[in-house]
């Protein structure tokens, strides 16, 4: 029985073997496009997303480039459209309505993200967040696709108390 102790490790050691693979790295040298972020890993939001959501904008607040609050605001309320449809229902599959808006918003992050040259700030706010991650991990599931939403209202609310007292 002792085995059960390390179900919590698990995830971790599921991270650590990724890297393992970096025996056949030289092929990524191959061409000019060896900057590719990996391919995004589906992933669930974590049952303490409340606290996630603190540390992650404790962290990003501190840096000297800050996410504006509209552009966080802008990304929440893709999310919101999608979870006030939702919310009233009962069922556990999401409507096929909602994941294609869900789809739509992945493309959107990504696109936000890549029009942001100038200095990297929500590039690092996505990543540090995990949202196309958290995104792609959501599929059809009604209950995911809520915490994900609670998930987001949570970092407006911690981008907003970290920013109101810089004043």
């Amino acid at each position: 029985g002792s085995y059960n102790n390390s179900r919590s490790g698990y995830s971790n050691s599921y991270n650590g073997n990724r890297s393992g693979s970096s025996s056949y790295n030289s092929r990524s040298s191959y061409g000019q496009q060896n900057e590719l972020p990996p391919e995004i890993t589906p992933k669930k939001v974590p049952e303490d997303y409340v606290d996630e959501a603190e540390r992650i904008m404790r962290s990003l607040m501190s840096q000297p480039k800050k996410v504006t609050t509209s552009k966080i605001r802008n990304l929440l309320s893709l999310v919101t459209d999608i979870y006030n449809e939702e919310n009233i229902r009962t069922e556990e599959k999401l409507r096929p309505e909602s994941v294609v808006k869900l789809n739509l918003m992945r493309v959107r992050v990504a696109y936000e993200c890549g029009r942001d040259n100038r200095d990297d700030t929500v590039k690092t706010f996505v990543r540090q967040t995990n949202l196309l991650e958290y995104l792609k991990g959501i599929s059809d599931d009604r209950a995911d696709l809520i915490r994900f939403a609670h998930y987001m209202e949570a970092l407006v609310a911690f981008h907003c108390y970290f920013s109101s007292k810089e004043g």
